[in-house]
């Protein structure tokens, strides 16, 4: 799904990608293990955006990275990241019609895709197609933006935050509740769980939002707040953050499928 957002929105959520990135990788990288990377010939990475979480697949694996993205601008940024890996091949295309034959892949992943894309269950037969019987499909991470757990509460933002600006872009976000059927009805078994079970100190929450303050400015702007407004209200999180009383959870679910037909 193409990301609609101007040279200036970009460069911020790109941003925002690879923070992301970073702070998921220790949620990510079991999976990795636990679905075989490591021993994967053929690796699909389909909406691979700007590349940052390919560097981590690429890194897990001594086999072949096809990373895919449908946007040529994220692909432009991906090539810069990617520069000097030599097991990753980059090339544009929609997840929903992979151009690829069926089987062609021992692991096909995707991370962050299913939320924006405008038929998750297409993309995710898709994914299915192209891994061969035995092989495995990941959903690293898909959130729920529907158990956000957040205090001290803000009655203007919070509802923002909790799936209103994902919506307003096209995005479900509720997509992580969903993993379980998408995956089933891929004709997948599938095992899901969510990856994200520690609760962040208010050091750390403080420490994300300065890396994305640009973003989240951004995001409350396009959701028609003031500066004014959106000063006052960082003014209470932060105050809230350097009293350590401030509490953020969401669920980040993950789901492993395995096609039927193979060995495992």
């Amino acid at each position: 799904m193409p990301h609609n957002r101007s040279p200036e929105e970009l460069h911020h959520f790109i941003k925002k990608l690879e923070q992301q990135a970073l702070e998921t990788a220790e949620e990510r990288h079991p999976l990795y293990i636990r679905a075989g990377l490591k021993d994967a010939h053929m690796v699909l990475d389909v909406g691979c955006g700007s590349g940052a979480v390919t560097k981590d697949v690429a890194a897990h694996t001594n086999g072949t990275v096809v990373a895919l993205d449908d946007a040529l601008d994220l692909i432009d940024t991906a090539r810069e990241i990617l520069t000097g890996l030599e097991n990753v091949v980059l090339m544009a295309g929609d997840a929903h019609h992979l151009p690829f034959r069926d089987e062609t892949f021992d692991i096909a992943l995707c991370n962050l895709v299913l939320m924006w894309s405008e038929h998750p269950q297409q993309v995710v037969s898709e994914m299915a197609r192209v891994v061969r019987p035995g092989g495995r499909v990941v959903a690293s991470l898909e959130p729920d933006f529907g158990g956000k757990i957040h205090w001290p509460e803000n009655e203007q933002v919070d509802p923002i935050f909790a799936g209103e600006a994902i919506r307003r872009r096209g995005g479900d976000p509720h997509i992580g509740r969903k993993l379980r059927m998408l995956f089933v009805r891929a004709g997948l078994d599938a095992e899901v769980g969510i990856g994200n079970q520690r609760i962040w100190s208010c050091a750390e929450d403080r420490a994300s939002y300065t890396r994305s303050r640009d973003f989240y400015w951004d995001v409350l702007r396009r959701a028609g707040l003031s500066d004014r407004e959106i000063r006052t209200w960082e003014q209470e999180y932060l105050t809230s953050l350097d009293q350590g009383i401030q509490v953020n959870f969401f669920p980040q679910f993950y789901a492993i499928g395995t096609k039927r037909g193979g060995q495992g």
